[in-house]
């Protein structure tokens, strides 16, 4: 099933017009409509930041490589800490794909609890598709695959704290909001 970024991406292509691909970064209204990214069908790039923490989403050390880390860290406006939520047509989940490496989708390491979230290779499998339900003032993350949420893993403490995929409580801990 393509995605709407792939698709707008790819007529963009198409005409060869650069300002197709600005359309894309909007203002995301899911918080206040109990929509996920994927009901809105719109591709867009946010900063995800933990209610628990208050710090943002990040890809460790800003790489592009495969497996690279997803943690938290101080909020920054920088690409390793944006992320495209890339919705798929005619179902209810997205892709989580780090806005400096777009060709990288996030992932559990395994389909275990405690699990760590890395960026793999775009693959579009199941373990790669998220599904956003927004409670309490921010949105769950949960894994298609796996059932189970990002999270934060609650270790070390300091500017970096790991995620990991836990089962889902909707703790603050569990609940990101765009920044």
């Amino acid at each position: 099933m393509p995605s709407v970024r792939s698709l707008v991406l790819g007529t963009a292509v198409a005409v060869g017009t650069v300002a197709a691909t600005a359309t894309l970064v909007v203002a995301p209204a899911q918080a206040d409509s109990g929509k996920s990214p994927a009901a809105a069908a719109v591709a867009t790039r946010s900063h995800w930041m933990n209610l628990g923490t208050g710090k943002c989403l990040d890809v460790r050390g800003g790489s592009i490589s495969d497996a690279a880390v997803i943690q938290q860290f101080s909020c920054k406006q920088e690409l390793h800490q944006e992320f495209w939520t890339d919705p798929l047509i005619g179902e209810p989940y997205t892709f989580l794909t780090p806005g400096h490496a777009t060709v990288m989708c996030l992932q559990p390491t395994s389909a275990g609890a405690g699990a760590t979230i890395v960026q793999r290779a775009c693959n579009y499998s199941d373990g790669q598709k998220w599904e956003f339900t927004w409670q309490n003032g921010g949105a769950l993350i949960k894994n298609k695959a796996t059932g189970l949420c990002l999270a934060d893993a609650a270790m070390p403490n300091g500017s970096r704290r790991e995620v990991r995929q836990l089962p889902c409580t909707g703790e603050a801990g569990q609940l990101w909001v765009n920044r």
